[in-house]
């Protein structure tokens, strides 16, 4: 017969087999614990296998394309897709169509279908215009000054404040305080009407203030331009500024839109005088055709600045019903857990395998001193009473 240990072994072997399939399931759990919640994990996987992120413009994609891989057009990994609403953009990173998404702020998200991280890229916003130009009936100055003036009393008398908390409240927007005016009305008063050049001067005889805007799109809560009236916190902000714009100028001022489906057109509108400004979420920091926006256009004081989001799918594959509890989602907290855990399961059943292949081949990693000692005393005992 085989040896008590060996016997033992043969015994254990197939225990080995569950051992086997219980350490493929903890590596499984590892992987599902391994989800995309960084900037550099996003880019380590786009680095190693490629992936499309969507954007809701391109501009939105300029502001964070330093932290990004560069794209396939520029022998890179990175594929950007830009999608104009942001319902469609969420529908493609839930069905795994999209790697992430990317917006100037968090989407809603009730019930834990994404990981959401910032990407630790600050854009500031702002309206621009054509560039100032004396003597010229597109001339800008004015009107920029005007719009400035109106900036800065928004924000000086709450009303950016008062928007930011509502959004807070109700979408978790947050955004930064990047003012690049003081918000003191002393500091920027609106050019006399009388006075007037250039496009306030055309404003004032209109009595129309047309601004530029990409869409119509519906962006959510940031903004749906699909609504009539339009709803939405970049809508409310453009109206609190043109509340100001108008009450300088009597009251008497109609903002009218002029929507079109791309960046370049919107700043060509402003270039050729369709357009009198665009709209104050535009990016100060993206390009226009192959240019930074800023040597070519002149800019407002910035309105706010905002820390854009990415959010990829998060393991609840968007399943989870809006009415779950909270303490129904599953913490990052947690998955660290499970994976600390594994990694010690791992080592554990390696440990133990180990331990039965060498009990299995006649060496064993561990000797029992006490049963070499009794063995001993057996033989002692037996040797005395042979003994003559």
């Amino acid at each position: 017969p085989a040896p008590p240990l060996l016997q033992r072994a043969h015994h254990t072997h197939p225990v080995s087999h569950g051992m086997h399939r219980l350490l493929l399931a903890t590596l499984a759990v590892s992987a599902t614990a391994a989800l995309i919640a960084s900037v550099p994990v996003l880019n380590q996987e786009i680095r190693s296998n490629g992936g499309k992120v969507g954007f809701l413009s391109r501009a939105n994609y300029e502001a964070v394309q330093s932290v990004l891989p560069k794209e396939v057009s520029d022998n890179g990994t990175l594929e950007v897709v830009v999608i104009t609403h942001t319902e469609d953009i969420e529908n493609s990173v839930k069905n795994g169509s999209l790697l992430a998404g990317l917006y100037t702020s968090c989407p809603t998200n009730d019930d834990g279908a994404f990981i959401t991280f910032g990407s630790g890229q600050i854009a500031p916003r702002a309206s621009f215009f054509t560039t100032a130009k004396s003597n010229d009936p597109l001339d800008s100055g004015d009107l920029r000054r005007a719009w400035d003036a109106a900036i800065v009393r928004a924000i000086g008398e709450g009303d950016y404040e008062a928007i930011e908390s509502q959004y807070y409240a109700s979408n978790q927007f947050d955004s930064v305080g990047a003012f690049t005016c003081s918000i003191s009305a002393t500091d920027f008063p609106f050019p006399v009407a009388a006075n007037a050049t250039g496009l306030l001067r055309r404003v004032l005889d209109s009595k129309i203030l047309t601004m530029a805007s990409l869409g119509p799109f519906n962006w959510g809560y940031q903004g749906n331009y699909l609504e009539s009236p339009l709803v939405g916190l970049w809508p409310d902000y453009a109206q609190k500024i043109f509340n100001q714009f108008n009450e300088a100028y009597g009251n008497d001022i109609v903002l009218e839109r002029k929507f079109y489906p791309g960046s370049t057109q919107v700043m060509n509108s402003v270039l050729n005088g369709t357009s009198d400004l665009t709209e104050p979420y535009w990016t100060v920091s993206a390009t226009h055709e192959g240019e930074p926006r800023t040597q070519n256009f002149d800019f407002s004081c910035t309105v706010l600045g905002t820390e854009s989001c990415f959010f990829t799918a998060s393991d609840t594959g968007g399943g989870s019903s809006g009415n779950d509890d909270d303490n129904d989602k599953f913490p990052s907290w947690a998955i660290a857990v499970i994976i600390i855990l594994s990694l010690l399961s791992i080592g554990f059943l390696a440990f133990i395998c180990t331990l039965i292949s060498k009990e299995k081949n006649g060496k064993p990693l561990f000797y029992s001193p006490l049963k070499v000692h009794e063995t001993k005393g057996q033989k002692e005992s037996i040797s005395s009473v042979v003994a003559p």
